[in-house]
């Protein structure tokens, strides 16, 4: 089923990447699958994936790996990731959400304090895609405009607010984690001066520890996790 799922869905975002330079005119997007889980409401509230969206994502799984282009020739596994990415995301955000909603007045965090964490994780995935113009272009081959390319930014920020303040920190790494990263961790930086990327260095490593927590937290929920691929 995992396979035919994977497939399936290869299938359809190739087909978009094929045809983003002359999209049908009128062009109404779909949802590529639905799925719910406990953390986000049961079966009486889904959340859902749509075509558009996950075409994109795997196009940014794609430029992550690759230093020119806009992420064409998407392959499996770019998908496969794109999936995954989204499905802990939306899970891990709802859970951020209730964490606000269920706090007391007084022991909530203050907007400032997303706010910061948006910007630090938003220009850090940016970054590391090669900068904010190659993702609007890539969003553009896909139809989609800036306003969904923020919302897609907020949405992993958020995820990674949650993931900071109820399960590790891992947004603000000591020099003694870098110091690790920088001898070694096969980072982009090798060759390069400590005290002159140390920022860059700890915002990459920032994204690499919130996609491994990611991708720990979704293979915990797999369990109670229903994936349903819209035919």
């Amino acid at each position: 089923m995992r396979a035919a799922l994977l497939t399936g869905l290869l299938v359809l975002c190739v087909a978009r990447v094929a045809s983003a330079e002359t999209p049908p005119p009128g062009y109404i997007d779909r949802v590529a699958l639905r799925f719910f889980s406990p953390e986000t409401g049961g079966a009486d509230h889904p959340r859902f994936v749509f075509e558009r969206t996950l075409a994109f994502e795997a196009r940014l799984e794609q430029m992550a790996d690759s230093p020119q282009g806009i992420g064409v020739g998407t392959q499996e596994r770019d998908v496969r990731n794109a999936l995954e990415h989204d499905l802990a995301e939306q899970v891990l955000a709802s859970l951020g959400q209730k964490l606000i909603d269920d706090s007391p007045a007084d022991k909530r965090p203050a907007p400032a304090e997303i706010d910061a964490v948006v910007r630090l994780v938003s220009n850090a995935q940016l970054e590391r895609l090669g900068g904010r113009a190659r993702v609007v272009a890539a969003a553009a081959a896909e139809q989609l405009d800036a306003s969904e390319v923020d919302a897609i930014l907020y949405r992993g920020a958020f995820a990674a607010w949650y993931l900071d303040r109820a399960v590790s920190p891992l947004l603000h790494p000591s020099d003694e984690q870098l110091r690790d990263v920088y001898r070694t961790a096969g980072h982009p930086y090798r060759g390069q001066p400590f005290d002159k990327i140390r920022d860059a260095l700890s915002r990459w490593f920032v994204i690499d520890r919130l996609r491994v927590a990611e991708s720990a937290f979704l293979q915990a929920s797999r369990s109670h996790m229903k994936v349903i691929v819209t035919p």
